[in-house]
């Protein structure tokens, strides 16, 4: 009996202890920062539409916020099935590295998603309050 109780007891912390462990899964890049973003209508799902943009963004204020939406966005668990994205952001960092992200924007007060266009089995939720300063910049 006392074995058992010890073996659940090792158990239980063993996997508080990786729970604790793990990142929150986020859509963060290493440690550079974004020098320009790019805004354009989507061309679908795993696709870039770098051609026609919308408007661009290099002052330090706007990628600040640009940054902290794809830093803090939150994994979302799940099979992914949503319809065709709505904007594709190509994102340019300072180390000379370049990330296209589809992006959903939601309306002020509700979430906005993310993706990954090289990665289009998981999405990023995006929280209000950043979404409500997206629904700015890119409107």
């Amino acid at each position: 009996m006392k074995k058992t109780m010890l073996f659940v007891l090792s158990l239980t912390l063993i996997s508080i202890s990786l729970i604790g462990c793990q990142s929150k899964d986020s859509n963060e890049h290493s440690d550079t920062n974004i020098s320009k973003v790019n805004i354009s209508k989507s061309s679908g799902f795993g696709k870039a539409n770098t051609d026609d943009f919308l408007i661009e963004y290099e002052d330090k204020e706007t990628l600040d916020i640009f940054d902290n939406a794809i830093s803090n966005a939150i994994k979302r668990n799940g099979i992914v099935s949503i319809v065709e994205p709505e904007f594709d952001l190509s994102v340019s960092y300072t180390d000379g590295d370049k990330q296209v992200y589809h992006l959903w924007l939601g309306k002020k007060g509700k979430t906005s998603i993310l993706m990954n266009a090289n990665d289009t089995h998981i999405v990023y939720d995006i929280s209000e309050e950043v979404t409500n300063q997206l629904v700015d910049l890119v409107k």
